[in-house]
């Protein structure tokens, strides 16, 4: 693995005791409101090939490698958080399935989807999982 120049060690090291990395207020506000996931968090296509594997995130346990933004590994940390979650009553997303997150808010009428992910097969991965 390649080390980090010095000016980045600095800056990494600035980074660590400038910004508050105790403050685990932000893991927990991502995990509110947690329903379910797929476990693993893999979706298939059709033909069996992968187009979503969540679980190639876990390199991110632990602490930054020195080459990396401290913030920034811990802003992955939270985003590679997958599942269902009901962020105030009728309104859930699925997150971890894709790049982004797909948003389901249920109405009088039926049910509005905000930002229907990448492909169609996480899209259904998450719709199947909201409807369960």
């Amino acid at each position: 693995m390649t080390s980090a120049s010095a000016s980045v060690n600095a800056a990494n090291a600035d980074l660590l005791e400038t910004l508050p990395f105790d403050d685990v207020a932000d893991f927990d506000d991502a995990r509110r409101g947690f329903v379910g996931t797929l476990d693993p968090c893999v979706i298939r296509a059709a033909d069996g090939r992968v187009v979503w594997d969540n679980a190639s995130y876990r390199f991110l346990a632990g602490d930054a490698p020195d080459t990396v933004n401290p913030s920034l590994w811990r802003q992955s940390i939270v985003n590679a958080m997958d599942g269902l979650f009901e962020v105030v009553p009728g309104i859930y997303q699925v997150r971890g399935f894709d790049l982004s997150n797909i948003t389901f808010v249920e109405g009088e009428t039926g049910v509005l989807v905000i930002d229907p992910l990448i492909s169609a097969e996480t899209a259904a991965a998450a719709l199947a999982l909201y409807q369960e």
